[in-house]
């Protein structure tokens, strides 16, 4: 069995126009509409001609005034098609098969499915001089292996217009076999040729017979001289390939106004009658080898499609990675003046609670063991010349203005990204995530526009456009009220950044899992340095942020990777550091502040992003991400088809 014909080989075709058209569409690509053609393609010229019964289709065509009608009616055994002298009479096409097809079932509906119409039969030939769909006749002299379609003028209009061209584009497109018949006045006219050529050649490569209508007194060598022009114009220099005979048809004025048939004789000696020579040829064959020229077309622009569609999606990627990095960044700089103090403070009443009862006893007692120390140390202070507790510690006022700052800027700053035509990243060479962007946009380097370069700061810089598929959700985002979005996340500030009851118990859970860490040891110490209320080098953190006696500032590195995909992103946290601290003692503290520190910046920092995407880039990446879980099936679907495709072509002569 030819493996065309195999179930498995057709349901591949299936599925891989059907991807290919949903892809197109889905993606947004430039190469909609001639997906779109070579879908046409594959519905109307290659899955139809799979079946058994179906009939060679021939169609008639030809310029205006040039005879189609008459040659129509004269090879269908009786008058059909109206005639006459003025060109464009007819604007429908109309598809002729033997009449035992009536009660065939399928043959009519899938010759009509290349015009998405169901069949209509035709009962009045006036209906052909109205524009619509297609209509279907049956005739009793036409063979059953024969489908004749008259095609209506695709040269009528004038100034580049035509007024039937797309329905003759697609009659022409669903033939297998065209009969092009012409005369003296247009056999040379290169828009009829080029058109025609378009029809025979544009996916796989079909045959035709040329019937010239001359005058009488034109010699054979005439006919054929003018006639191997068309074939030239038609098929270049393999016309004799694909050119199955040469007929002339002489002028008439009788058969013009249809009071008789027209005459068509072969021009070179030994040829058939052009209507025996249809109804010679066999319809398998001719399908077969038409079907495999269409085949390899229609595989070899499939992979095309398939290229063009991963390219486009791994543009969507890159464009929502890199947009999502570019929020990263600004949610970080939303956080440039961290409130630590409440949470190390509601970390240290927490930590206090839980003391055990003799340790909340000492520490009552060592407050006022406490007094003489402190004056001591600020004594120290004053001495040596710091007055001031605090001297250049902002108010609450000049933070939460500060924190408001920082979350405005960097709402804008995210905005921006998200409207303009491109993302434009600057990133650290040695960046892992960085790489990863870099990577994914070399693949992609001048496609869609993608590009990189060197900074003179030595950082890498990516732009990538938006793609294609987003450009209506970029326009609504950009058509929102900015100024009231702002005021928005202005109002959920506090809220934002104050004390959450997950925080609250993560925090609780903190305490609990650091108190479960201690040892005897530190129990014991903890112990004295609640009785005695001195400078303990200790892990007594309770008593350093109780008292509120620093004599300076140290600051931990908060390292939080992997959140939100970062790398090697650290917080600098402020802690109160006492005088003669040791490092071992400084290393506990944050052993115990390091937790508490990095539970408040993810909270704070997945807050803030929540906030960004509701209100900035969520539609963005939430289209994008819809898109591309849907294009991924597909693709793989296309893939699939295309390796089956491609191992039956290995099968095929």
């Amino acid at each position: 069995m030819d493996p065309l014909y195999d179930e498995g080989t057709i349901g591949a075709v299936r599925s891989l126009k059907d991807n290919a058209a949903s892809l197109a569409e889905l993606m947004a690509l430039d190469s909609r509409p001639a997906v779109d053609g070579w879908k046409q393609a594959v519905d109307t010229r290659l899955l139809p001609r799979l079946m058994p019964e179906f009939p060679l289709v021939a169609a008639i065509c030809g310029g205006g005034s040039s005879g189609k009608s008459t040659l129509f009616n004269t090879l269908a055994g009786e008058t059909i098609s109206p005639t006459g002298g003025r060109a464009g009479i007819n604007r429908r096409m109309l598809i002729s098969i033997n009449t035992a097809h009536r009660h065939t079932p399928g043959i009519a509906d899938a010759l009509f499915d290349a015009f998405d119409c169901p069949p209509q039969q035709m009962t009045q030939m006036d209906q052909l001089t109205t524009p619509g769909d297609p209509l279907l006749y049956f005739a009793d002299a036409l063979p059953t292996e024969l489908a004749l379609m008259d095609t209506p003028d695709f040269d009528t209009g004038a100034g580049g217009s035509y007024q039937n061209r797309t329905i003759a584009e697609r009659s022409l497109r669903a033939a297998d076999v065209l009969v092009y018949i012409f005369t003296n006045a247009n056999y040379n006219n290169r828009d009829n040729t080029d058109f025609i050529a378009r029809m025979l050649t544009a996916v796989g490569i079909r045959k035709c017979f040329l019937v010239y209508r001359a005058y009488p007194d034109f010699t054979d060598e005439e006919v054929l001289e003018h006639a191997g022009t068309v074939a030239r114009n038609l098929y270049g220099d393999h016309a004799s390939q694909h050119v199955l005979g040469i007929y002339r048809a002489g002028e008439d004025n009788r058969v013009a106004a249809g009071q008789r048939p027209m005459t068509i004789v072969p021009v070179e000696a030994g040829r058939p009658d052009i209507m025996d020579a249809l109804a010679q040829m066999d319809p398998r064959q001719i399908r077969e080898e038409l079907n495999r020229s269409i085949f390899k077309d229609v595989v070899g622009q499939g992979k095309r499609f398939l290229h063009e569609v991963q390219t486009s999606s791994g543009h969507l990627a890159l464009y929502l990675e890199s947009l999502r990095t570019v929020q990263q960044h600004c949610v970080q700089d939303a956080l440039g003046h961290l409130p630590m103090d409440a949470v190390v403070r509601r970390f240290s009443e927490i930590w206090q609670d839980s003391d055990p009862s003799h340790v909340k006893i000492m520490r009552r007692t060592g407050r006022v063991v406490e007094t003489p120390v402190r004056l001591l140390i600020r004594a120290a202070r004053w001495i040596g010349g710091s007055n001031s507790h605090k001297p250049n510690e902002p108010s609450g006022d000049e933070t939460a203005a500060a924190m408001e700052a920082d979350l405005v800027r960097a709402a804008n700053r995210l905005r921006q990204a998200a409207v303009d035509p491109a993302v434009v990243l600057q990133l650290p060479e040695t960046d892992p995530v960085a790489g990863s962007l870099r990577d994914t946009a070399r693949r992609l380097a001048g496609k869609a526009g993608v590009s990189e370069h060197r900074t003179d700061t030595g950082m890498v810089a990516l732009r990538v456009p938006l793609h294609p598929a987003l450009t209506e959700v970029q326009d609504e985002l950009r058509r929102e009220n900015w100024s009231v979005v702002v005021e928005d996340m202005l109002d959920r500030q506090e809220t934002l950044l104050g004390l959450t009851s997950q925080l609250e118990a993560d925090l609780q859970r903190l305490a609990g899992e650091q108190r479960a860490r201690m040892t005897t040891v530190d129990q014991i110490r903890k112990t004295f340095s609640a009785m005695l209320n001195i400078i303990p080098a200790t892990a007594a953190v309770t008593y350093i942020l109780h008292t509120g006696d620093p004599v300076g500032a140290v600051g931990i590195k908060v390292k939080l990777a992997g959140l939100f995909g970062l790398n090697d992103l650290y917080a600098l946290v402020a802690i109160p550091a006492t005088a003669g601290m040791k490092k071992a003692d400084l290393k506990q503290l944050e052993t115990l502040l390091g937790p508490v520190a990095r539970a408040w910046l993810t909270h704070k920092l997945t807050a803030i992003a929540a906030l960004f995407e509701e209100k900035i880039t969520g539609s963005l990446l939430r289209h994008g991400r819809e898109v591309i879980d849907a294009a991924d099936g597909r693709i793989a679907s296309m893939a699939e088809s295309l390796d089956r495709c491609g191992r039956v072509l290995e099968r095929i002569p």
